[in-house]
């Protein structure tokens, strides 16, 4: 975690409260330079003689027992009381007692998107609605009012998308009862979309609109991760707004931008790539130039998709990003887990050196 983050939990902690509920004895006074608090015990040298006075506000501190000194700041003492565990556990038990006292992290700001493309979407109310409510079926699968406007979420509820065929006949589709998934390239502008069924009386989950590129050319939010060091790649347009959604939980991983492929390979061709990005493999290329170090992929927990990682790592690899595997439980994918285990995932996630990929390859975990 970087300097900034940690100081942004540690400024979240009260003092007081920390000490009330960790139980340490202490009494609060006033000092020259403010609100004080005596600390009947070090939590360094043992010494109970209410030799230790730490600032209420800043967590800043002395021992005064014999020939101690030990000096505090709020990170030091937690680390001290906790008896000097490694730094992931100091840190976790930072995170949870600022959660305690209403830290939340910040979330990544979607970058302005360009929705004039020369066509029109079918007619849908942008979520959340402008008196901030959402739709009972994204609720249910965890989308939040601020996932479904990062992502540009839309409910159609009854209108179709007109097109003009190959034989310059006008045409339409009808999109009613669907969360449209505005599809946006590198440079944020409009390119496609797609229709998920929210009924469950449709025929196809998914409708895809005629006469407009594939989702497959694209990859789903990469104008969100244009300057970043690193993506987490999932399959479907909701699997990619579940990590996010589990990466903004964590500070740690804030930075880790989710993508989504729309489907367990790469289009494009590494020896005829995109430069524009018009392709996914031209869209690493630029990323790449654009500061993408590492990407990792999270597709479903399953033996094909598991070999399709990794190839798809390979390709990865070529273009010289580092490309890492992230292994689900066995049967699930993103949106089917809890944000623990999506987490939990990507911490735990494989780099895909011709070593391991040969071990994946050979002893696959899901069979």
């Amino acid at each position: 975690m970087s300097r900034e983050k940690s100081q942004e939990l540690l400024e979240a902690i009260d003092m007081e409260y920390y000490l009330d509920r960790e139980a340490i004895e202490y009494r609060a006074g006033m000092g020259s330079s403010g609100p004080q608090l005596n600390l009947r015990t070090c939590p360094v040298c043992g010494g109970d003689a209410w030799k230790v006075y730490i600032g209420a506000e800043t967590g800043l501190g002395n021992c005064f027992h014999g020939s101690c000194g030990a000096t505090f700041n709020k990170y030091s003492f937690i680390k001290a009381h906790l008896g000097n565990p490694p730094a992931a556990v100091v840190r976790a038990h930072i995170i949870d007692v600022a959660r305690e006292m209403g830290w939340r992290p910040a979330r990544k700001v979607a970058r302005a998107v360009e929705m004039d493309a020369g066509w029109e979407l079918p007619h849908s109310i942008p979520l959340p609605t402008e008196d901030g409510q959402n739709l009972q079926y994204l609720e249910d699968r965890g989308v939040t009012t601020e996932l479904a406007a990062y992502f540009h979420l839309r409910y159609c509820h009854d209108a179709w998308f007109n097109y003009t065929d190959s034989e310059g006949k006008r045409k339409g589709q009808h999109f009613g009862g669907r969360v449209i998934v505005p599809v946006f390239n590198m440079a944020g502008n409009l390119v496609t979309f797609q229709g998920r069924d929210i009924t469950g009386a449709a025929d196809l989950r998914y409708l895809f609109p005629k006469q407009l590129p594939a989702t497959g050319r694209y990859l789903y939010n990469a104008h969100n991760a244009v300057g970043a060091k690193a993506v987490c790649a999932g399959e479907g347009a909701f699997d990619t707004i579940a990590i996010k959604k589990a990466f903004d939980m964590e500070p740690g991983l804030r930075d880790v931008v989710p993508i989504g492929t729309f489907g367990k390979h790469l289009s494009g061709r590494l020896e005829a790539n995109s430069p524009s990005g018009d392709d996914q493999l031209g869209a690493v290329i630029e990323l790449k130039t654009r500061g993408l170090v590492e990407w990792t992929t999270m597709w479903d927990g399953e033996v094909a998709a598991l070999e399709d990682a990794v190839k798809a790592g390979e390709q990865i690899r070529k273009v010289g990003v580092r490309s890492f595997v992230a292994l689900l439980p066995k049967g699930r994918d993103p949106n089917e887990v809890p944000p623990a285990e999506v987490i939990k995932a990507y911490m735990r996630r494989i780099e895909l050196t011709p070593a391991n990929m040969v071990k994946l390859r050979l002893k696959n975990p899901y069979r």
